[in-house]
This record gives C-alpha cells, sequence and structure tokens, in this order.
C-alpha cells in the first residue's frame, strides 16, 4: 500500500507540474513571484501539496522541534489563543497545544477529519479584528500577496499580539524555492522588512535548522491608536 500511495503522489506531482511548470516572475531584487494565470490557479496549485506528500515522519520530528523553540520565547503560553497560518495537517497547532495555549490552523486544503485545522485562506482569514493574542506561521513562501497577508495578520491581533514567523534562507544564502512554494525572498531581511512596514516591530530573530536552516523571527503588532495603547498600558 505504502508503494502504491508513493506511486499515486509522484504521478499527481508531474501532472501538477506539467501544468504549472516552474515560471517565475521577478518582482523586484528582493523578492520573486511564481507566474501564476489566475488567483484560482495559484489555489488550486498550493491545495494539492496535501497530496503529494506523506507528512508522517515530520510531524513527529517539527511537533517536537517547534515545541522547544517556542517555549524559549520570552512569552507564557498557558491560555494564550492562537492562530497558524497554511498548517496543512496542524503539526504546528499541537505544539502550541502541548505548551498549553488554545491553537486552531486554517489551510487552504486541511484534508478530510482534521481535528486540528480548519479551512481558511491566509489572505483573506474569517477571524475578528483585534481577537488573536499569537500567529504562527513557517508558509510565507507559500503566499501569493505578501502585503495583503501582513494586512490582515495586523487586523486580528490583539493591540501587542505577536506573529511568530518562520522562514527559510533565502537566494543570499543558497537555498531556492521548491515546487509548491510561490513567493521567494532573496534575504530574510527583505521579508522581515515587508512586515515592519506594514506596522510590526522585531522583538527577537532566532537561527533555526528544521524543518530547514532559517529563522525564527517574532514580530509584535505595535498599538496603532491612542485607545489601543491605552488598552496595552491597562492590562499590564
Amino acid at each position: 500500500m505504502r508503494a502504491f500511495d508513493r506511486l499515486k503522489r509522484s504521478l499527481r506531482k508531474r501532472a501538477l507540474f506539467r501544468k504549472f511548470g516552474e515560471r517565475w516572475n521577478t518582482a523586484d531584487d528582493a523578492f520573486q513571484k511564481r507566474g501564476y494565470d489566475s488567483y484560482e490557479a495559484y489555489l488550486e496549485h498550493q491545495k494539492a501539496k496535501l497530496e503529494t506528500h506523506d507528512f508522517g515522519e515530520y510531524d513527529a520530528k517539527f511537533r517536537t522541534a517547534l515545541r522547544e523553540r517556542l517555549s524559549a520565547l520570552d512569552i507564557e503560553w498557558q491560555g494564550r489563543n492562537v492562530l497558524c497560518l497554511a498548517a496543512r495537517i496542524g503539526t504546528e497547532v499541537k505544539a502550541f497545544l502541548d505548551l498549553g495555549a488554545f491553537a486552531v490552523g486554517i489551510d487552504l486544503n486541511p484534508g478530510a477529519d482534521n481535528r486540528y485545522v480548519v479551512h481558511g485562506d491566509f489572505h483573506d482569514l474569517q477571524f475578528s479584528p483585534g481577537s488573536i493574542d499569537v500567529v504562527y506561521t513557517n508558509s510565507m513562501d507559500h503566499a501569493f500577496d505578501i502585503e495583503r497577508i501582513a494586512k490582515e495578520v495586523l487586523r486580528v491581533l490583539k493591540p501587542n499580539g505577536f506573529f511568530v514567523m518562520e522562514a527559510i534562507q533565502g537566494r543570499d544564502q543558497g537555498a531556492s524555492p521548491g515546487f509548491f512554494e510561490s513567493f521567494f525572498w532573496k534575504n530574510i531581511d527583505d521579508l522581515v522588512g515587508q512586515f515592519g512596514n506594514a506596522g510590526f516591530s522585531v522583538a527577537g530573530r532566532t537561527p533555526i535548522n528544521y524543518p530547514w536552516p532559517g529563522e525564527q523571527i517574532c514580530l509584535q503588532r505595535t498599538p496603532s491608536s491612542r485607545a489601543e495603547r491605552s488598552e496595552v498600558e491597562g492590562s499590564r
């Protein structure tokens, strides 16, 4: 059965490659974007990743690695509510649950009977403004519109809420995008700069080595109004 499943995944990936190929547009020197014909084509491509990957070993190993990284942050996880973006089968959600947080993930294709992830698009989050303590993702290289995602994360976070982003090294470090990646950067500094422009400040940056060499960047939403600043000060 495993051999049959591997064959099915391989054939599906070949069909997708024939359809989407490796056409990339260079938005500027800092970023590259995959050349989709439409947003619908982007959605079709991204939804298909679940059909072509076996996440079994990754699920256990990444859950442990992420839990250890998160526990090292200066954040009290007990009782926090956490939203995980592009969470696939929910491995990152499990890591936050292990630490005592309330966590849920969204994904374009969470698969059947997924207890941890619901359907959702990180370009158009279905959650209320200012309702979430922490947003997490390691999938910025699957973005279609990075500025739109930054605005959505900013919108749903509480004043002084955290955005924990894990990102692979960029082209400057010899990394390159895989077949399902849709967005890529020259270096991580350029990616972090996008969120600085959107209204985040950097609270910390730490190197990581699994599931790929890169960084964990802890960003904090900066209160944008006097009312929000008063709310933050009153909660201290």
